[in-house]
């Protein structure tokens, strides 16, 4: 094989790896919240949910990445009523950015 055919091969193969990560990743993120999780783990009484007080630019940039994530891999799939919901939720998050 010549170099340019090894390097297309390479691209292919790091783009199925990639839209494979992808895919596990938005699964995970559908599935599995944080509470979820934790609710494993935490003992039956619970305390106030985090939403009750403002979260930080850092926490709104994690789900607005995981929002990103999702909203990609819906419109792969063609499922544009879930890419319109999640769409909603960005916007949200982008007001809540631009008012800190």
């Amino acid at each position: 094989m010549t170099d340019k055919e090894l390097n297309k091969l390479a691209d292919l193969i790091v783009d199925k790896l990639l839209t494979k990560y992808i895919e596990e990743q938005t699964q995970w993120y559908s599935n599995s919240t944080f509470t979820n999780i934790s609710d494993l783990y935490s003992p039956k009484k619970r305390k106030k949910k985090k939403a009750d007080k403002p979260l930080t630019e850092d926490e709104l940039l994690g789900e607005l990445a995981k929002l990103l994530t999702q909203i990609e891999y819906h419109k792969t799939d063609e499922n544009y009523e879930k890419c319109a919901k999640l769409q909603k939720k960005i916007d949200d998050i982008n007001d809540k950015l631009s008012k800190l």
